[in-house]
């Protein structure tokens, strides 16, 4: 199926309850070709006012927000059904929830190096999205919808933001959602969030905690039904990262746990601090110039298929940093 004149559907790549995302070829002139994402409301949800509106403004946005670590807007449009389109950058690679499902699966502790270098590239991509200006004034936009599904690690080892869908551009005229409307997925929601205040940045910050936190441990922080996770959440029930692995380096469970603060202004200002605590700590890695995320990713891959990783697979090397051995305060 071509929709637009140009942009050739090739294989649905995933679904969620409103779109779904085709892997696509873009065409053009003397044979020109480029793979493509194209995403879709789905036809039963194009007459959604709401969700096209946010539809509309994940375009307008992501438009905008040119960096190496959030996922590309190409081109944006209505088919020949009416119903709206996005086509933006294909990533050949895993989502993070899929890598470190890879891992699980098996048992297998993920490589700390990996997940830890993966998140800071999507804080990169999110500190750019929170220092966004429009007409020359601060307009940050703010995600509200992170987690691990929404980071994509290509084979090319470059970890990339997507889906701001339920972003809140501080410039936008009018409000998408009603006061005290809650959106996001339930288990990456900040406290502050979970009773109805707006997304901030320092609540961005937190869901990218929640993100590492299980990255790193491999399950989910948060257990239960809704109102189980909302009260977890609202009381700050965290579990240290120390009860579920012991080779983690102390700076790194430091940094989690410090941007999983149920108070506000104890986490971390913002994305980009977040990032920079990260920074330091892999700055420690000797190895760090021969790690290879992009071959991290195809062995999950494998380990996906059922086959054997390579003899070489990622684990976590003896790296003499120090490690942590009581939760931080």
């Amino acid at each position: 199926m071509v929709i637009g004149g140009r942009y050739e559907l090739l294989e649905l790549a995933g679904q969620g309850g409103m779109a779904s995302v085709w892997r696509g070829v873009a065409r053009g002139a003397a044979g020109f070709s480029r793979q493509v994402a194209v995403k879709m409301i789905r036809p039963e949800f194009k007459a959604d006012a709401d969700y096209v509106a946010m539809f509309v403004e994940e375009a307008r946005v992501g438009a905008e927000l040119m960096h190496p670590h959030i996922v590309q807007v190409f081109d944006f449009g209505v088919d020949e059904r009416q119903a709206h389109y996005l086509v933006m950058e294909w990533i050949d690679g895993l989502s993070l929830a899929t890598y470190v499902h890879a891992y699980a699966q098996h048992k297998v502790p993920t490589p700390w190096i990996m997940v830890t270098a993966m998140v800071l590239d999507a804080l990169r991509g999110l500190g750019a999205a929170h220092a966004r200006s429009h007409g020359g004034q601060p307009a940050p936009v703010i995600h509200r919808d992170l987690s691990p599904e929404n980071i994509l690690v290509g084979l090319n080892g470059i970890a990339k933001l997507t889906d701001f869908g339920l972003a809140r551009a501080k410039d936008r005229v009018a409000r998408l959602t009603r006061p005290g409307t809650v959106k996001g997925k339930v288990g990456y929601l900040a406290p502050e969030r979970t009773i109805g205040q707006p997304g901030s940045v320092r609540s961005d910050v937190f869901s990218m905690g929640v993100v590492l936190w299980e990255a790193l441990a491999g399950r989910s922080l948060f257990k239960g039904e809704t109102t189980q996770v909302l009260r977890q959440i609202m009381n700050g029930q965290i579990e240290s990262l120390l009860d579920v692995r012991n080779d983690l380096p102390r700076p790194l469970v430091a940094a989690v746990h410090r941007a999983l603060q149920p108070e506000q202004q104890r986490r971390y200002p913002s994305a980009q601090h977040f990032a920079d605590a990260l920074t330091a700590v892999l700055r420690q890695v000797k190895q760090l110039s021969e790690v290879r995320i992009g071959g991290s990713v195809m062995e999950a891959r494998m380990r996906l298929a059922g086959l054997p990783p390579p003899a070489h697979a990622a684990t976590t090397p003896a790296l003499g940093l120090p490690k942590a051995t009581r939760k931080p305060g």
